[in-house]
């Protein structure tokens, strides 16, 4: 059980190990001569890369993507391996408990080989291969001491993606809080808050001007670090043949396309996790009551390592209890067990292999059925003109008439459940009338026009769905429908709109101060900068710096699930920021927000929220500098003839860590200019702008 006290302390002297363990190479090197891979990079430094098998492309994907990034593809291992500890000393500890009180490992370990797929386990075990291959060929690494990555490292973080999707961190936090206690057992992620939203775009004949059906994948991330977006193109004779974005350590496109389907994500968040109070036996507090009797908990010793100045670490150890619910948790003076969605499911690179494999809708769906991914809206196009929505979820099969997004009674077994509300019972929209289709972590209920919109009523209360509404919604449904009919520049100007909308809560936030009367010249001056503002983040915009300051507040509270402050005091905070960094409140919003990378910092357009989503902190001159939204963005069309296109950019560029590259910042100029670059899909247009070709292993 976790208690909110010192920790017992055990001390251990560890040496790291600076270089790779030699009598393992060999085998290794073995290990890598069963696969073969080409690898063609772009003009744009992107890999496009093929092998005769699936495990062949998987390989030569891994040796690429470390390439361009093995920093982050290891720093995840910490995480993976529960040793976020020995990185970040205490506070890293906490992170490595909830992952250790949850089994992972364990569970891999005893279910690797039951739970998934022969083909996946090939794909997975080539691509573990890879990077082993690149740390082999690259032995100076700074990581070399997470040599081998096995293919349960990188299962391991499939299945650490649910505690943060499953929303059980969020219950956690929403406990301690309760308890006005410190939030000790979260911050799963270090970049979670800028895994702020997503947009996924979709239109078909319907709609368009040309009768062609369009997708613009526009997921929101960290533009930096284990979270962020990386470009490849894989391909293999088994027919995979996906291109899109994935993060540091998968083996899978998670957003983007093949010759026939295309895909986006975005974060919903669906009820998917409980919390129950338990009546612990006053006489024993080893024991719970449920049912009228009194039983016992499960008890271990969790062991975590814990850096403390350089080889020297200590084991800290915490006790452990589980009841029938799931992990215990102790918050103040009360006990609690956890239930999430996917708490024990490993099986989520299953449903993943099968999305990439997809070729049809009919594919796809099936693929979704799976219920391992636990949550994300889907939003799915293809050739034959289908155009898809899907509010992902694995919801709880609940009692109903309970309310559960409270606290539940720990007491009653029948309220402890283990199934899954039905695929077929979960929000899904296909072809709507209208023909169009925006997902932007929205109401489910409002992704489209509203004659085709499902009904909330239709759907148990039990699914816990979110009711929020963006302002990137808001602006999505006022545009689809301002247009008749939609041409391709009409979708991109959609896609790059950086407008926030009179129905936003931004706007009805910020409106509350042009009816105040304030003391000083200068404040009833900003005050009318804001008033007049109209609401766009252009270049140019002389309000947008004070406004989004303004804004921002209500968007970070609303993220974390908390009350803002009187807008009056955000006014009153960003007046004396502007002024004290500009001398003014009115700089051009060129002035305030840009992309910065090494040495390059240019002007950018956007802001939060908006569907052009750019999320800035200060940066040491004050200004902004963009740490999370658009970064991989990807459009893809078929005509009526089903003919494809396909363009995209990244914030950056290929290059990920290395800045003596051009690929570490040749993309930032089309960003920032709101254009596209080729994605060299096609085969022959990639033979045309190839700057590269080489084998691995070579």
């Amino acid at each position: 059980m976790i208690k909110i006290s010192s920790f017992s302390l055990i001390l251990m002297m560890l040496v790291s190990c600076k270089s790779l363990d030699d009598s393992k190479i060999n085998f290794y090197l073995e290990k890598s001569s069963l696969y073969k891979a080409e690898i063609k990079r772009d003009i744009w430094g992107v890999p496009h890369v093929y092998g005769e098998t699936d495990a062949d492309a998987a390989f030569g994907l891994a040796y690429a993507h470390a390439e361009d990034d093995f920093k982050n593809i290891a720093e995840n291992m910490y995480l993976y391996r529960a040793q976020m500890g020995l990185r970040d000393g205490i506070s890293g500890a906490v992170q490595d408990y909830l992952i250790k009180v949850l089994k992972i490992r364990e569970n891999i370990d005893e279910n690797y080989l039951i739970d998934l797929d022969e083909n996946v386990r090939k794909v997975i075990e080539a691509y573990a291969a890879g990077i082993n291959y690149w740390m082999i060929k690259n032995p100076e690494n700074e990581y070399s001491h997470f040599f081998p990555v096995t293919e349960k490292d990188i299962v391991a973080g499939f299945a650490i993606q649910n505690l943060f999707f499953s929303g059980v961190v969020s219950s956690i936090e929403k406990l301690q809080r309760e308890a006005e206690i410190k939030e000790e057992y979260t911050s799963l992620y270090r970049n979670q808050q800028f895994v702020t939203g997503s947009n996924v775009l979709a239109v078909n004949s319907n709609k368009t001007e040309d009768k062609s059906t369009r997708i613009i994948i526009n997921s929101h991330q960290p533009l930096e670090g284990p979270l962020a977006w990386y470009e490849a193109h894989i391909k293999s004779d088994e027919g995979w043949n996906m291109m899109g974005g994935l993060f540091p350590g998968s083996p899978f496109i998670f957003v983007g396309f093949n010759e026939n389907i295309a895909w986006g994500f975005t974060v919903n968040k669906p009820d998917l996790s409980d919390s129950y109070e338990l009546t612990i036996n006053p006489n024993n507090e080893d024991q719970y009551l449920l049912d009228g009797e009194w039983k016992d908990f499960t008890k271990e010793t969790i062991k975590l390592p814990v850096k403390i100045f350089g080889p020297i670490e200590w084991t800290v150890e915490r006790d452990a209890k589980y009841s029938q619910h799931g992990p215990v948790l102790e918050v103040g003076d009360k006990s609690y067990a956890l239930r999430f969605s996917g708490m024990k499911d490993i099986k989520q690179v299953n449903q993943w292999y099968a999305m990439n494999k997809s070729q049809s809708i009919a594919d796809w769906i099936s693929a979704m059925k799976k219920r391992s991914i636990v949550s994300f809206n889907g939003v799915f196009a293809d050739k034959e003109g289908n155009i898809f929505f899907l509010h992902n979820s694995s919801s709880p099969l609940r009692k109903e008439g309970l309310d559960w997004s409270n606290t539940i009674d720990g007491t009653r077994s029948d309220l402890i459940w283990d199934e899954y509300v039905e695929f077929e019972k979960i929000p899904q929209i296909k072809n709507p009338s209208s023909g169009w289709l925006a997902s932007t972590n929205q109401d489910p209920f409002k992704v489209t026009n509203e004659m085709d919109n499902l009904s909330a009523k239709d759907f148990s209360p039990t699914l816990g769905l979110q009711t929020r509404m963006t302002n990137r919604a808001y602006r999505s449904i006022e545009l689809f429908d301002s247009y008749s009919s939609i041409s391709e520049q009409d979708f991109d100007d959609i896609k790059f709109d950086n407008k926030y909308s009179v129905q936003s809560r931004s706007y009805k936030y910020i409106s509350k101060i042009f009816e105040i009367d304030f003391e000083t010249d200068e404040l009833n001056y900003a005050k009318n900068v804001l008033r007049d503002w109209d609401l766009s983040t252009n270049f140019n915009n002389t309000s947008a710096a004070l406004g989004v300051c303004v804004l921002s507040n209500e968007w970070i509270s609303e993220q974390g699930q908390r009350i803002p402050q009187d807008p009056e005091i955000s006014f009153r905070d960003c007046v004396t920021e502007l002024n004290e960094t500009y001398g003014k409140v009115d700089p051009k919003w060129s002035e305030r927000n840009f992309i910065v990378r090494g040495q390059k910092k240019i002007s950018v357009q956007g802001g939060p929220d908006v569907l052009r989503a750019i999320y800035g902190r200060n940066d040491n001159e004050g200004d902004l500098k963009a740490a999370g939204g658009d970064g991989l963005y990807i459009h893809v069309s078929w005509d009526k003839d089903k003919k494809q296109q396909s363009k995209s950019i990244h914030q950056y560029g290929s290059a990920t860590q290395d800045n003596t590259s051009k690929h570490f910042d040749d993309q930032m100029n089309l960003y920032v200019n709101e254009v596209y670059k080729p994605t060299f899909y096609d085969s022959e247009l990639l033979d045309k702008n190839t700057s590269k070709v080489y084998y691995v292993p070579n």
